[in-house]
């Protein structure tokens, strides 16, 4: 009861927030780039609250038990990126005035590249959004002893609740808030689960060498596969991409991203490892996995701490799962009012009919996604999903508009993002042969695809579907 009664608190008050929030809407840049004003410090809450999703705590742990260090050595390809992206790229695109991925393409490539971000963005942020409304209900359902379904709804209804009506301001707001209880709420966790099982020394002679493998029970193709999916798989998506474009100046995208991603690095392996590990010798926890291995940490959670903390632990794992998801349906309301509607069906709409198509949207995809999360619901499983057909096709374009641009370029871009997604398709339909994941055979393809059409179109007079626009910025 004391669990039901703190989440619930924590749940009205992103409702709250949700309302306030929606007071400040008063055009449809404010509800998508919240009014481009935002600090670093901000910036560095919203991007670490967004990172530390159902995958990178619930699903992250649950791979710490099953599998070991390799779980924790795969996920510092999240953080890694990030760094990357803060120092390089973000201040580059702050100063772009975009408004979306597929903008850059255009701007970049042309309108047939801008068509096809659009659908790799949409693909992405399907699958991302399904993936959190599965953590979200099974963090829940396991820990609250209530059925999926029901877990589903109670989450997912908040969730699209107050994205709708707030839309990104509400996204960072209720951020800020997730970040601060997920720190708090998984350091503690972690100090804690140390002393009861009398430090790491102790437990690593529990557990013996196997869960210290760098590769776990991967083959080392598997391991590296899965490294460069990660790091590419979540490199320039659309939940980071616009805390690029909603930072006050390029400075301060520089430093909320680049730090997010060096307090990530810090913060959330080694706390990730040490809740894992004490899952792995808890007799409790053991019982429980043989229902999934997803139920790990809602077991540890529930077997270990008391009714208060286990109830903050809920609220932090659900704020885990809410923070992505709020961010992917924000984004998801942004592609299709800006990349589409207003692209190819009314150009000339007026900022409060836009509005309105981004609230819809955003409450409609929210209600298919936690449809199909019923359904599908390994997080791990379709995140690996997603990040294997985000790679292939954007990450080779985002590389080369931003450090090896030019104009005779464009047509070797728009090869290597058809041959990228091609292939990945290809291959998935194959099985993955010989370990080798469909993120690194993708985008070696792509790689190879530009390099080598570049020769053959390097001088061809660019057509009306490869003509960049002009930037705005």
């Amino acid at each position: 009861m004391i669990e039901l009664t703190t989440l619930s608190i924590y749940l009205i008050i992103l409702l709250w927030i949700g309302l306030r929030s929606s007071r400040k809407i008063h055009s449809s840049t404010d509800y998508t780039l919240a009014g481009r004003d935002i600090s670093w410090m901000i910036i560095l809450a919203t991007t670490s609250a967004t990172m530390i999703g159902g995958g990178a705590s619930v699903g992250t742990i649950s791979r710490v038990y099953e599998i070991g260090i390799g779980a924790v050595v795969v996920t510092c390809a999240w953080h890694l990126q990030l760094i990357f992206s803060g120092i390089w790229v973000a201040p580059r695109l702050r100063s772009l005035n975009l408004i979306t991925v597929a903008d850059y393409f255009e701007l970049r490539f042309g309108p047939l590249a801008h068509g096809l971000a659009v659908v790799n963005c949409l693909f992405f942020l399907v699958g991302a959004l399904v993936a959190q409304m599965v953590a979200m209900a099974t963090i829940a359902s396991s820990i609250m002893d209530i059925p999926y379904g029901s877990a589903l709804l109670i989450g997912a209804t908040v969730t699209i609740f107050y994205s709708t009506v707030g839309g990104i301001r509400a996204v960072v707001a209720t951020d800020v808030l997730q970040f601060l209880i997920l720190v708090i709420g998984i350091g503690i966790a972690s100090a804690l689960l140390l002393i009861k099982n009398d430090g790491f020394f102790e437990m690593s002679q529990q557990i013996g060498l196997e869960h210290f493998n760098i590769t776990g029970h991967w083959s080392a193709t598997h391991f590296i596969s899965l490294f460069v999916a990660f790091f590419l798989g979540e490199m320039f998506i659309p939940p980071y991409t616009v805390r690029f474009l909603i930072a006050r100046d390029p400075r301060q995208a520089k430093l909320g991203i680049s730090g997010s991603g060096i307090f990530l690095l810090l913060f959330l392996p080694i706390t990730t490892f040490i809740i894992g590990l004490s899952a792995i010798v808890d007799p409790a926890v053991q019982l429980a996995a043989q229902g999934g291995v997803q139920q790990v940490f809602p077991a540890l959670v529930r077997a270990t701490f008391h009714p208060v903390f286990a109830g903050i632990m809920i609220a932090a794992m659900m704020a885990a799962a809410m923070s992505s998801a709020d961010s992917v349906l924000s984004c998801h309301a942004t592609v299709i009012m800006e990349d589409i509607y207003r692209k190819y069906f009314n150009p000339q709409g007026k900022d409060r009919l836009l509005l309105r198509v981004a609230q819809w949207t955003t409450l409609i995809t929210g209600i298919a996604a936690a449809i199909f999360a019923y359904y599908f619901r390994d997080i791990i499983q379709v995140l690996e999903f997603v990040y294997d057909y985000w790679a292939p096709g954007m990450v080779l374009p985002f590389l080369v508009g931003l450090f090896w641009y030019h104009p005779k370029r464009i047509y070797a871009v728009v090869i290597s993002m058809c041959a990228g997604s091609a292939s990945t398709t290809i291959w998935l339909w194959l099985g993955s042969p010989w370990d080798v994941g469909a993120a690194l055979l993708g985008f070696s393809i792509a790689v190879t695809g530009f390099f080598v059409a570049l020769p053959f179109t390097s001088k061809r007079r660019l057509g009306n579907l490869f003509q960049p626009r002009k930037s705005s910025g």
